[in-house]
C-alpha cells in the first residue's frame, strides 16, 4: 500500500489487534486506543498500553470508524500522518509502524457535509477502499455463514446441534436481514443456544428447526442501502 503508514513489510506480519468503537464508551476510546499512565484518571492504578502500541509492527482493526468522536478523529489523523502519539496523561512520545483497517456501515461522504466526520481524516484513511455488499444482496453466501456460526456456537455450547433444517434455511434465505452478518450470527447463536438438540434424529445430533430461528419478519426495519466499507491506510 503506497501510504508511509503501511510501507514496511513488517506491518503485514506481527499482530492482529481489533477495536469496535461502538462497543467502549466514548470516555474511554481514547485511553483504549492510546494507553495511559498511572494517575491519567481515577483508577488509573497503572500503565497501560493501547491498542496502538499492541499493534506495532501489525494491524489494528477499527471498526465502526464513522462513530467516532470528533476529539478522537483528530489524534487518529495525528497517529496516520506523523506515526506517533502520547499516552493519556502522558508526556512521551511514542512511534509506531502500524496498518489501519477501518470499517464502517455509515456513509462518510455524507458525514462530511454534516460536519460529523473530519475531511483531512476521511482522505488519509480513504488509500484503499472496499465496498462490502449488505448481506440480502450476496445470500447465496448464507448458507456457508449459517452453518460456520452454527458449528462454532455448537461447540462452544457443547450442544449436539449439528445443522439446520431445509424449512429453517428457506426462512433464511427469504429473510431481509437489516442487521447483515452480524443479526444471522446472533440469530443462530440463539438458536443453538435455545434449542432443546434432541429431536430431529440425525446420528451423533439434531438440527435446529423453523422454531429455533427467530426472525423479526413483523417489519423491514432500518434497511439500510448503504454497504459496510472497508478503508485501509
Amino acid at each position: 500500500m503506497p501510504a508511509p503508514f503501511t510501507s514496511t513489510r513488517s506491518a503485514l506480519s506481527g499482530p492482529f489487534v481489533k477495536i469496535n468503537s461502538t462497543a467502549i464508551p466514548e470516555n474511554l476510546l481514547e485511553s483504549e486506543l492510546f494507553g495511559y499512565e498511572k494517575g491519567a484518571f481515577s483508577g488509573a492504578a497503572g500503565t497501560k498500553q493501547g491498542k496502538f502500541e499492541l499493534a506495532d509492527k501489525g494491524t489494528l482493526f477499527l471498526d465502526e470508524i464513522g462513530d467516532v468522536p470528533a476529539a478522537i478523529q483528530v489524534k487518529l489523523l495525528r497517529v496516520l500522518q506523523d506515526r506517533e502519539f502520547e499516552r493519556l496523561g502522558g508526556t512521551k512520545t511514542h512511534k509506531v509502524d502500524v496498518r489501519l483497517v477501518a470499517a464502517t456501515n455509515r456513509d462518510l461522504r455524507a458525514a462530511l457535509e454534516e460536519g460529523t466526520f473530519r475531511e483531512d481524516l476521511y482522505y488519509r484513511l480513504n488509500v484503499v477502499a472496499i465496498d462490502i455488499p449488505p448481506l440480502r444482496d450476496h445470500k447465496e453466501d448464507i448458507p456457508a455463514l449459517a452453518n460456520y456460526f452454527l458449528e462454532r456456537y455448537a461447540r462452544e455450547s457443547a450442544k449436539p446441534v449439528t445443522g439446520i433444517t431445509p424449512d429453517a434455511m428457506k426462512r433464511l434465505m427469504e429473510y431481509h436481514w437489516p442487521g447483515n452478518v452480524r443479526e444471522l450470527q446472533n440469530i443462530i447463536e440463539r438458536g443453538v443456544t435455545l434449542s432443546s438438540a434432541t429431536s430431529s434424529g440425525v446420528p451423533g445430533g439434531s438440527l435446529l428447526d423453523s422454531a429455533d430461528i427467530y426472525l423479526d419478519d413483523s417489519s423491514h426495519r432500518s434497511v439500510t442501502n448503504s454497504p459496510h466499507v472497508l478503508h485501509l491506510a
